[in-house]
């Protein structure tokens, strides 16, 4: 071999190979040494632990609007699944986005059942009778007994918290459309109690 030859040399096993060469050693005989075996295996090391992958773990919380608006898509979808299979309609329930005041522009969320809608109606048209004239102006005008109205809510509260388990119990789908409705609102209302 010549002596003028240049090499560009990138690491240290690749140097020691080209020493090897250039001295017309044996490699065998120096790679049997366990000097270059504990390198070797050191230089694995190095290089598996350049390949495995670096995990982080972002722990963040995520903002109200997010949990409120999975929220009402749980709720939305609970209650759809719940309105199909309930046979009575003043069990069903409507979710709506309502007016906080007449005057107002301010909105909220509220799902009531039916029979909210139905037993208001019947309480203002006995209020009507009760003044003695049944027209259009006297049930608008109509003074409703609300301790009356409390106790009827009461009563077929109770009767659809018994109707709802029923269903819950019975179809799966449901139950399992309830487990998620319950976390997206404990979710958002601990986002909202911090």
């Amino acid at each position: 071999m010549s002596k003028n030859k240049t090499f560009i040399v990138k690491g240290q096993s690749t140097a020691l190979m080209l020493l090897l060469v250039t001295c017309h050693v044996q490699a065998d005989s120096i790679f049997q040494t366990g000097a270059y075996q504990k390198e070797g295996r050191q230089a694995e090391k190095e290089i598996t632990a350049a390949k495995e992958i670096e995990k982080i773990d972002v722990i963040g919380k995520q903002p109200p609007n997010l949990l409120r608006k999975a929220f009402y898509r749980h709720e939305d979808n609970f209650f759809d699944l719940y309105n199909e299979l309930v046979d009575e309609n003043q069990f069903r329930m409507d979710c709506e986005m309502r007016l906080r005041h007449l005057q107002s522009k301010v909105k909220y969320r509220a799902c009531i059942p039916r029979y909210v809608g139905i037993e208001n109606a019947k309480e203002l048209e006995d209020a009507a009778l009760r003044s003695g004239r049944l027209s259009a102006s006297s049930i608008l005008n109509a003074t409703p007994d609300k301790a009356a109205l409390r106790l009827t809510y009461a009563k077929k509260k109770k009767e659809m918290a018994t109707k709802m388990a029923e269903l819950i119990n019975s179809h799966p789908e449901l139950a399992k459309r309830y487990t998620q409705y319950v976390e997206a609102k404990t979710k958002f209302e601990d986002a909202k109690n911090r």
